[in-house]
């Protein structure tokens, strides 16, 4: 049901994302969606001849999410993360949209940042450059001097951002909603719930606190790599709009020009940063879902920095054992492993695994038959995968489209520096170390204990949930939700039972009139015996009867 209260709310808004949407060629999705008529749009709007020169769907479609402004920037930069949702020419055209949008003045962000931290700027700093190192959709980056001498970036969110961000979210899932109820693939790829996701990861980047808390992380994670720089947080100088971390000095890892000029080998370095991520994602499973050039730096010595933390994603342990189960099932060219890992993951259900699925990932599998690791390609792998799922309308849960796009942009990154390098060759080391460690005789064991703890609670609940049970059928309160595939099995079994009953029954009349009609021709039916008589005349009509009935039987079956 259409929320009237939001609409009335956020009618502007609304008029002006329908606005764009059909400014940019989509106002038969603006029409379908029921919003002509509920925000009083001329229907002559739908009309309206797409810009010129023509460009295609996906072209438009990001024209018109830059249009809309940094919440839907930020949907079409998550969307081109998720090909699993969407074709590959819009992967490809929503991989361009990037956060480069004109900073705000220097004075606003410092009245920010007075506002959040309580001092004047003048106390909080001993130098402030007023032009910003950077700005993006949700603020910019400014360089600073703090009394005590560090150098540091200063991280300050637009004004209003947060605002703005909330009633385009609002909005969305209220789009979420009405795309479920008028779309097919609305419903089948539960959009109600990727709006929740999307608007969860966006929140959590709205406070700048649980990006700071994220760098410490990785900060500890990596401790013991002194090849890898995280940035210190400086808390003092920090809150949920303002964010304050060490200055780091380096070349940006996709600059090779620059990276020969300062002497860092670029082989080192793609070694190096395919070894953080498969660290965060073996060891820790915890990851930088955003592994841009941007947030890369070459240091001196061949130092990696890492910055910006506000992107990551996790792993549990299930999630982490599919992974590895999925790799070995590759590897031994192993379809049924291969199906098993991806239920495993979240991916698949018993359910949706179809004589089709089974035949294309019987095909997908057999691409890794006589083929060495050098030459596999993780882009290549991940995308064959991904389509093929597409092509099923399997969609993938969140964090693991997190972790392929994660790796997916390493493998990028890495093969710029160095053509060479090969994924599958650098994993195994955490692929094997990860292996040995989930499937040690002490993890084995944990799990065994979890699951015996777990049988344990439920022997303890099933008595009383049988007594439930039990109370609720004498209530004649008990409900049975049956899917509509099953209830259609369900009914095409009582029918068939049905028949055979009637069909036994049949035969059964059959044999009793032709049995009782043999009795009276033999003692003089038709001589004019009373009795006799009315026993011919009732086996008669049960012949007729299961005559009649095996007709009603056939035609019931046409």
């Amino acid at each position: 049901m259409w929320p009237l209260v939001r609409q009335a709310r956020y009618l502007g808004r609304y008029r002006e994302i329908a606005q764009v949407l059909v400014g940019h060629g989509f106002g038969y999705l603006v029409e379908q969606l029921g919003l002509l008529s509920l925000l009083s749009l001329p229907r002559r709007l739908v009309l309206r001849v797409p810009p010129s020169p023509p460009l295609s769907s996906a072209e438009r479609l990001r024209e018109a999410l830059i249009a809309l402004g940094p919440t839907f920037v930020k949907l079409g930069q998550t969307l081109s993360t998720r090909p699993d949702l969407v074709s590959a020419d819009f992967v490809h055209e929503l991989s361009k949209l990037q956060d480069t949008v004109p900073s705000f003045p220097a004075h606003i962000a410092i009245a920010t940042i007075e506002e959040s931290l309580g001092r004047p700027i003048s106390e909080l700093f001993t130098s402030f450059d007023q032009k910003p190192l950077a700005a993006a959709s949700l603020g910019q980056v400014h360089a600073a001097t703090l009394p005590s001498g560090e150098l540091v970036v200063v991280k300050v969110q637009r004004p209003d951002i947060a605002g703005r961000i909330n009633t385009d979210l609002a909005i969305l899932a209220d789009l979420a909603a009405l795309a479920e109820e008028r779309f097919t693939l609305g419903a089948q790829y539960h959009f109600s719930d990727l709006a929740h996701e999307f608007a969860q990861t966006l929140h959590a980047e709205l406070d700048y606190r649980r990006e700071g808390r994220n760098a410490d992380r990785f900060r500890q994670m990596f401790a013991d790599m002194p090849q890898v720089k995280i940035p210190t947080i400086y808390w003092d100088y920090t809150d949920a709009r303002v964010l304050t971390s060490e200055r780091l000095f380096g070349v940006k890892i996709n600059d090779l020009p620059a990276l020969a000029v300062a002497g860092i080998d670029p082989v080192v370095l793609a070694r190096g940063s395919m070894q953080v991520i498969l660290k965060e994602i073996f060891s820790f499973g915890f990851f930088h879902s955003d592994p841009h050039p941007g947030n890369f730096f070459a240091l001196d010595s061949n130092c990696l920095g890492v910055v910006d933390f506000g992107q990551v994603g996790s792993l549990d342990r299930p999630t982490t054992q599919g992974l590895l189960l999925l790799l070995a099932a590759l590897v031994n060219h192993d379809t049924q492993a291969v199906l098993r890992a991806l239920e495993q993951l979240g991916i698949l259900s018993r359910r949706a695994i179809t004589p089709g699925l089974r035949r294309d990932m019987e095909h997908f599998t057999d691409g890794f038959v006589d083929r060495s690791l050098n030459d596999l390609s993780a882009r290549e792998t991940i995308g064959d995968l991904l389509v093929l799922l597409r092509r099923h309308q399997i969609s993938l849960p969140g964090p693991l489209a997190m972790l392929l796009k994660a790796l997916v942009m390493m493998e990028g990154l890495g093969r710029l520096l160095d053509p060479s390098l090969n994924v599958f060759n650098v994993a195994r080391p955490y692929v094997q170390s990860a292996l040995a460690e989930q499937f040690s005789p002490a993890a084995l064991g944990a799990q065994a204990a979890s699951q015996a703890r777990s049988f344990g609670e439920m022997s303890l609940e099933l008595p009383r949930q049988l007594s439930d049970l039990f109370q609720q059928i004498n209530d004649g309160e008990l409900r049975i939700q049956i899917r509509e595939l099953e209830l259609h099995r369900l009914s095409g079994a009582l029918i068939g039972a049905a028949n055979r009953l009637a069909l036994a029954l049949v035969v059964a009349a059959l044999i009793l009139g032709v049995g009782m009609i043999a009795i009276a021709i033999g003692v003089g039916g038709w001589q004019g015996n009373a009795p006799v008589l009315l026993l011919s005349v009732g086996a008669i009509g049960i012949v007729l009867g299961a005559l009649v009935l095996s007709l009603a039987l056939l035609r019931g079956r046409e």
